[in-house]
């Protein structure tokens, strides 16, 4: 066990190391790249020597243990045995992007004019590719060691149930984590489809404590059922912490059916979050917000003459207002007001109850093909969707996105009367959708909600850049209503 964590704390300090290396290298290229030469040697030796100076020092001393603070502050020193490398590499591009941004406010302090935005730039790009590239390969080396075993973790699981096997099965199919199977601990190994072979049934959970004292353990997943193991699970825990003895317990205790469930510490206190939608929601979310704005804003600019001749067109076309704005239900149920351009007569909120016998909808919606309420230049503007580019605004204050499920009327949402259907609010309302590039007006109601959870389920990033591209056509096909 000691040399075990004598191993784990020479990683970690080598890894320290190495990322000061990269970050000296690529500050220093980045000085060198763009050092003037009537300022500065042109040769790399003399423009060291040249540099090496008491303030220069300092401050390098100051860059590097920031650096290494927030490399720590992201976890980026911690185990990531089953960290994903993409989440690896996410974290590193945030530490870097804060330490260039502290190298750059102690560049202005110091009126150290030769650290310019050409210079941040290139040492930020050059950072993170080196770095990026050295967690690559240290994370190939590691898994060379642990395929010729060496740095190797021997594991135990408490419990054989089905769900334990599961879960010991994926854990071993990885390779590459290094891990090695010592066995199960139950009081009943009967239990369960899967017959553990007797060579891997260790102990019963009473004889748990003196197996962990006498034999090499490094780590132990505990997956009893949480019901009727309340008590031992807690033992183990303890037992495990008063040991040193890395413990792990599955976060999905509970069975949930759609939800997942992700872990984070608040000032000591384990929390066990529990969230429905795809596993990049939690993470990614500000991302989304990020591009929302970014293109939002650009639509509005490039739009504005569109948006002006139509508002024109509008007011002398019919009597009213120019904009219709309507209650509409948004993210968790949020009340908003959604902005359109005008399509129907100024008064058509009041005839709808007049009308709801002609309705032609299934489901909580309402939808006339024919209806008489809407205006000859409302007719065009529908079918074209630019009766939908005021909502831009709505995306700027944040109370929709440019992809997600469309807001529904208050009037709707009273009318859905299955509860599953409304999980469709747990994500913020959009512009476009799946239901818009899936037929749009033509799929059933309960089509549509289907389409809107499982562009919940299925969000990321790439989805909605693949979504808004397919918009194009099908707003171009003019099928709106």
């Amino acid at each position: 066990m000691q040399l075990t964590n004598l191993r784990r704390k020479f990683l970690a300090s080598g890894t320290r190391f190495l990322d000061i290396i990269v970050m000296t290298c690529t500050f220093v290229f980045s000085l060198y790249m763009y050092a003037p030469e009537e300022y500065y040697p042109p040769h790399f030796i003399d423009f060291l020597s040249y540099k090496i100076k008491l303030v220069n020092i300092i401050a390098y001393i100051f860059l590097v243990i920031a650096w290494n603070r927030l490399f720590a502050f992201f976890g980026l020193y911690e185990v990531r045995r089953f960290g994903n490398i993409f989440r690896e590499w996410f974290d590193i591009i945030k530490a870097i992007s804060i330490g260039v941004l502290l190298v750059a406010a102690v560049g202005s302090l110091f009126g150290r004019g030769n650290v310019n935005n050409e210079v941040l730039l290139t040492f930020w790009g050059t950072s993170v590719m080196v770095t990026m590239l050295t967690r690559a390969w240290l994370r190939v080396y590691l898994a060379f060691l642990r395929h010729r075993g060496r740095n190797l973790r021997f594991v135990v699981f408490v419990g054989s149930n089905d769900r334990a096997i599961h879960l010991a099965q994926k854990v071993m199919g990885r390779e590459e984590l290094g891990f090695r199977l010592l066995g199960f601990v139950d009081n009943n190994f009967d239990f369960g489809k899967n017959v553990i072979p007797k060579e891997k049934r260790l102990c019963s959970l009473d004889d748990f404590p003196e197996f962990l004292e006498n034999n090499v353990v490094d780590e132990v997943f505990i997956v009893l059922p949480i019901n009727s193991f309340y008590e031992e699970t807690k033992k183990i825990i303890n037992l495990c912490e008063e040991l040193g003895i890395v413990c792990r317990v599955p976060s999905n205790w509970f069975e949930f059916h759609t939800a997942k469930a992700s872990a984070f510490d608040l000032d000591g206190i384990p929390i066990l979050t529990v969230y429905t939608g795809s596993y990049h929601q939690l993470e990614y979310l500000w991302m989304k917000r990020l591009i929302d704005i970014v293109l939002a804003s650009a639509a509005l600019i490039a739009f504005s003459p569109v948006i002006l001749i139509v508002a024109i067109l509008i007011k002398m076309t019919s009597e009213g207002p120019v904009f219709f704005s309507q209650d509409r239900i948004g993210y968790n149920r949020r009340r908003f007001k959604m902005i359109k351009f005008r399509t129907m007569v100024s008064n058509a909120e009041e005839l709808q109850k007049y009308l709801e016998h002609m309705n032609e909808a299934d489901g909580a919606a309402f939808k006339i093909s024919d209806d008489p309420r809407i205006t000859k230049i409302g007719r065009w503007l529908r079918k074209t969707s630019i009766d939908e580019l005021p909502q831009l605004v709505n995306v700027l204050k944040g109370d929709m996105s440019l992809v997600g499920p469309r807001p529904l009327p208050v009037r709707d949402v009273k009318e859905i009367d299955e509860r599953w259907q409304k999980r469709r609010f747990s994500m913020r309302p959009g512009l476009t959708c799946l239901w818009q590039i899936n037929g749009r007006n033509r799929v059933l109601f309960r089509d549509w909600m289907r389409l809107d959870l499982e562009y919940i389920d299925r969000w990321s990033i790439k989805l909605d850049f693949e979504i808004l591209v397919k918009t194009i056509p099908a707003v171009l096909r003019a099928t709106g209503k």
